[in-house]
């Protein structure tokens, strides 16, 4: 079964402070989900510059499939060692998830990772070992759907400090409002975010620290296709669309000729919605067994600018652009079938030149949806 690690990172920057100490990267290939956490020494921006050049020096390591002795070893060679306190002036946390669930975490000079499981809060089993010359923890294990992992920065651990708690939150403590949290059903961004705001709250509002939460649940991946117009050999209609019908998943359709190509074959009525939800924005089409609708290029080209805003996950508008935003934000893998056929209204010379050919507008949807995570495959009939 092909599992999705599902990521969301919430931070607090230090009070008086513009950057955020601490930083993560997220890098996704065809077989892993890597994620690295850098918590630079002090606050501010040398803080910031230290942990962004450690995220970065590691996580391009393991893109290029460099092991993770390998990446850990140069890591913490490469980093300077603060002469009077006589730490390094930045942790490394690194998560590494492969599809099948197969979880690697290694851990240096950071809080413990959490391991959320049937309700149950434990920390990541990891033993420790000498790299570079340094002790490093490093554990591996396989994950099962709705496992989750949490990492933070000493932010979190230390919230409260002084104040509302005297030692601070701790690690017991953040494990108690974990399993508190997570008996119900929570994906990773709410349970980021709960986590984050009780922090927000230990520190009255004013963090003492810079503060980061990455939380990754498992779950199973989901798929989405998108037909976008009919193929350049007419012959050809009938097959693209038995395959497209064959892909598990939701599935899109858009464009009006495509729309009625699907109809044709299915032999199930397309019925157009002709009520306009947003006025730029043609109305949305219905034919069963399709998720959703559209029309062509000008839906696709304000889909791709709804996407760049991350608050459409939550947005209520019903225009055929903002359901396509919505749907290829909620899957994982997402897979164009792009036909090639010319559409005449395309060739109009008052066409609103950035939207013209539908080729761009289909690179920029995948750009757009690569820039946030998503894993996209155009293939054009």
């Amino acid at each position: 079964m092909h599992l999705h690690a599902e990521v969301s990172v919430a931070q607090l920057s230090k009070v008086g402070e513009e950057l955020c100490g601490d930083n993560v990267d997220v890098i996704r290939t065809h077989k892993d989900t890597i994620i690295v956490l850098s918590d630079g020494l002090g606050s501010g921006v040398k803080a910031n510059i230290l942990a962004t050049l450690t995220t970065k020096i590691a996580s391009s390591m393991l893109r290029r499939g460099i092991s993770l002795e390998d990446v850990v070893n140069t890591i913490t060679e490469t980093l300077p060692v603060c002469r009077e306190r006589k730490i390094a002036y930045s942790t490394m946390h690194i998560i590494k998830i492969s599809h099948e669930g197969e979880a690697t975490i290694a851990e240096f000079d950071c809080p413990t990772s959490f391991l959320i499981r049937a309700g149950k809060v434990v920390p990541f089993p990891s033993k420790a070992k000498f790299v570079g010359g340094k002790v490093i923890k490093k554990g591996t294990l396989s994950l099962q759907e709705n496992d989750m992992i949490v990492a933070v920065s000493d932010g979190v651990i230390h919230a409260g400090i002084g104040g509302l708690l005297k030692l601070g939150w701790g690690w017991q403590g953040v494990a108690e409002q974990l399993s508190l949290e997570s008996r119900g059903q929570h994906d990773a961004e709410s349970l980021c975010q709960q986590i984050i705001n009780c922090c927000e709250g230990y520190y009255l509002g004013c963090p003492g620290d810079d503060t980061t939460v990455v939380t990754v649940k498992i779950r199973r991946n989901r798929h989405l296709t998108l037909l976008a117009g009919a193929p350049v050999d007419i012959a050809s209609d009938e097959s693209v669309v038995r395959k497209f019908l064959r892909q598990t998943g939701k599935k899109i359709v858009a464009g009006g000729t495509t729309a009625n190509i699907v109809s044709r074959i299915t032999g199930k009525p397309l019925s157009v919605d002709l009520m306009y939800h947003d006025a730029k924005i043609p109305p949305i089409g219905h034919i069963e067994g399709i998720d959703l609708v559209t029309e062509g290029v000008l839906t696709l080209y304000a889909a791709v600018e709804r996407l760049k805003d991350p608050k459409i996950r939550h947005d209520k508008a019903q225009d055929g652009a903002t359901l396509m935003a919505k749907m290829l934000m909620e899957a994982d893998e997402i897979d164009v079938y792009a036909g090639g056929a010319i559409n005449p209204a395309h060739q109009n010379p008052m066409f609103p030149m950035q939207i013209n050919i539908k080729a761009q507008v289909l690179a920029k949807l995948q750009t757009t949806l690569e820039d946030i995570g998503k894993t996209v495959t155009t293939v054009w009939f």
